[in-house]
């Protein structure tokens, strides 16, 4: 006689007695949701179901299970099986979990369910779950890699599944992609020097980029940026120092397994003055310049240059100087800058005040500043023609008319004998660069004033 195929009655019957282990006996319990990894996907663990000698759980496999070889014929969904839908899952990105959702038709609770993904020839289990009420399910799985999977949810835990198992469903997986754009042969020093791209697809929300450079053996994160709605980023390089580096933009802020690298480049930043002159406006030496003075706003110019700090960093300075004297200037802060002199301080005198007790107490390199000689009410101070300048103060003071040396903070420099970072001598870059431009060395009077230059 023919066996007669057993009826979905017949197994929904069987089930509710126990004899499929797919099948829990509490109603309503909410299944846990793993997120499997593909670097190691642990077995699903079942809960403990009644004992049947038809259909029995595997152990738990101490790692990712080997592909299972497809069947000959997979069974098909037929009124023999359960029906169980699969929702089609929405694209996603590769860093970010693909979701899952669907439900066992029949409303049963608490139904094992496993998730399968199908790799070449075989499947491959991706995780494990229950249904909740209404028969209702959820799995989350995040892919590492982009393209098309295709998946299958499964009732129990053997593939193919002798009790019902969904459709197959394709998934895009998204390529996410950071790309940084191709530097330049080379930077000059201070000049906001970025690196640029553009992350693909971009992300919703707030989401940061890091620059790192390849240190130690080691990428190490230097500066990060904001990437943009649209995906673009400009993040900073740090410029105050000449090298060469190599660079790699990063994404930040996320798990270690959703990083965004992009591919490496070489960054050249070269030592350079960078002067720029440009004129400048009485508003911005009011506090330098009043009515009566040799002269005129009109005959100066502001000077913006590089300079090299104690710190071993390099800085952007600002002198304001005669319109005659700045080719002289650039000149002068050429061969110091080269000769990586150290400035401690280059800023116009309008900074602090107009005083030029507080500009020497801060350290400070500057030109004019139309103003009486310090400790001579009587005589005009050749910094108000634009021409003379004083360079690091507090390391080179000088003696006053009145017997006071000045400022009262670098009274230690007195002593000439014993070479500091930021004194002149005879042989420094500055002194000589301008005594060969014409000017005359303070140094040399009887009231010697060591920071002091004017032309002769």
């Amino acid at each position: 006689m023919k066996p007669r195929a057993l009826g979905s009655a017949a197994v929904v019957a069987a089930l509710c007695l126990g004899l499929v282990p797919t099948i829990a006996t509490a109603a309503g319990e909410d299944p846990a949701t793993p997120t499997a990894s593909p670097a190691s996907t642990p077995a699903p663990q079942p809960a403990e179901p009644p004992a049947t000698p038809a259909v029995t759980p595997p152990a738990a496999p101490a790692s990712t299970p080997a592909a299972t070889p497809a069947p000959a014929q997979t069974p098909a969904i037929t009124a023999d099986l359960l029906p169980i839908t699969l929702n089609q899952p929405v694209p996603t990105w590769e860093d970010r979990p693909i979701t899952f959702t669907g439900r066992l038709e029949t409303g049963l609770v608490n139904s094992y369910l496993t998730l399968w993904q199908k790799l070449g020839t075989g499947w491959v289990l991706r995780g494990s779950t229950r249904t909740i009420a209404n028969g209702a399910y959820k799995f989350l799985y995040t892919s590492p890699d982009p393209g098309a999977a295709t998946f299958r949810v499964v009732i129990g835990v053997k593939f193919p599944s002798a009790v019902g198992n969904t459709p197959d469903r394709a998934v895009s997986v998204l390529d996410r992609k950071l790309v940084m754009n191709r530097p330049a042969a080379s930077y000059i020093v201070l000049t906001n020097v970025r690196m640029t791209g553009k992350l693909t697809p971009p992300e919703p929300g707030k989401k940061l980029v890091g620059l790192q450079d390849r240190f130690g053996g080691k990428w190490r994160t230097l500066t990060s940026a904001w990437i943009a709605p649209n995906g673009t980023f400009a993040v900073p390089v740090p410029d105050n120092l000449p090298a060469t580096k190599t660079v790699r933009v990063v994404t930040l802020g996320g798990a270690s397994t959703a990083v965004e690298a992009s591919a490496y480049g070489v960054v050249t930043i070269k030592a350079l003055l960078n002067a720029k002159v440009s004129n400048i406006s009485a508003a911005s030496i009011n506090k330098t310049y009043r009515a009566g003075c040799p002269v005129k706003p009109s005959q100066l110019r502001y000077l913006t240059l590089n300079y090299w700090g104690f710190d071993g960093l390099v800085h952007r300075g600002e002198l304001v100087v005669r319109d005659a004297a700045v080719a002289k200037m650039i000149a002068v802060w050429t061969a110091s800058f080269n000769a990586k002199f150290p400035i401690r301080r280059m800023q116009r005198v309008d900074v602090f005040g107009g005083s030029d007790l507080k500009a020497m107490a801060a350290d400070n390199t500057s030109v004019f500043n139309c103003r009486q000689v310090t400790g001579n009410p009587y005589a005009l101070s050749p910094h108000s023609y634009g021409f003379a300048i004083d360079i690091n103060t507090v390391e080179n003071p000088y003696l006053a008319a009145n017997g006071v040396w000045y400022p009262s903070n670098g009274l230690a420099y007195r002593n000439r004998s014993v070479a500091r970072k930021g004194m002149l001598f005879s042989s420094s870059a500055p002194t000589r660069a301008l005594v060969n431009a014409g000017f005359f060395w303070g140094a040399g009077w009887r009231q010697p004033d060591y920071q002091h230059f004017q032309p002769k």
